[in-house]
């Protein structure tokens, strides 16, 4: 069996097949598990996905296990001017069912963040009430509570 690699794909990778082959990878570990949210709604699966692997902002780790992509993580880079660096957000991790990819993705993701200087935090905000056995996983790998309550806004604007 081929080893397991994590390949970072910045925005603005300029070749148009790559690019392509990348959509469409991404595209099926998407729609490969379970409930996945993106069924009800492929068109804007790719429509988002596109804009994240063109995003300057942003990296998008493909797992390759040989030439085959089998899961991905998709981590966004926000500027903190007043910490003085930047804050990366793991905002998806997926792997296709029975790969294990999030060891490699997660050292990926560290030694960008290791490269770059100024990333203060590497965050992963999880959602219990959807993925419930996620949190410990995650503490597995390294991650801790910080305490940082999260609010979702769920009002309605006025007209």
């Amino acid at each position: 069996m081929p080893v397991l690699r994590a390949d970072p794909r910045h925005g603005g990778v300029n070749d148009p097949g790559l690019r392509a082959r990348d959509l469409e990878a991404l595209v099926e570990i998407c729609l490969s598990w379970d409930g996945a949210p993106a069924k009800d709604n492929p068109m804007l699966l790719r429509e988002l996905l596109t804009q994240a692997l063109g995003d300057d902002d942003s990296t998008i780790y493909l797992a390759l296990r040989g030439h085959e992509t089998v899961g991905f993580a998709h981590v966004t880079f926000q500027a903190r001017p007043v910490r003085l660096g930047w804050r990366a957000t793991i905002e998806e991790l997926h792997g296709l069912p029975g790969e294990h990819v999030e060891s490699a993705l997660l050292e990926a993701m560290v030694a960008e963040c290791r490269n770059r200087g100024d990333v203060i935090a590497l965050y992963l905000l999880t959602q219990p009430d959807l993925e419930p056995r996620v949190f410990q996983f995650y503490e597995s790998l390294g991650f801790r509570e910080r305490g940082r309550d999260v609010l979702i806004w769920s009002g309605a604007l006025e007209p």
